[in-house]
């Protein structure tokens, strides 16, 4: 049980690492003048549609806590897979 318990609480903090390292990304596409790859794009556009870009300094957790929740649904791997195809995995 205690096994499963910390299974849980090392998820939820990846959820949220991989939160805001795609909030991060998004910000930073947003400033390159650039037109990135399609599977890029999707995954950009699956963040826009839950955190709005930031032109002004705003309480960030309430965006974090939404990317989190998208990150647990998938909401950016399907965009992306819906982009470029099923992603190949080794396991």
């Amino acid at each position: 049980m205690n096994a499963a318990l910390k299974t849980k609480q090392i998820l939820k903090n990846a959820y949220g690492v991989l939160a805001i390292e795609l909030i991060a990304a998004a910000q930073a596409l947003d400033f390159r003048e650039f037109t990135p790859g399609a599977g890029t794009r999707a995954a950009k556009a699956a963040v826009r549609k839950v955190v709005q870009h930031l032109e002004e300094d705003r309480p960030l957790f309430p965006d974090h806590n939404t990317m989190m929740a998208a990150v647990e649904r998938c909401d950016v791997l399907t965009a992306v897979e819906r982009a470029i195809g099923p992603l190949a995995t080794s396991w």
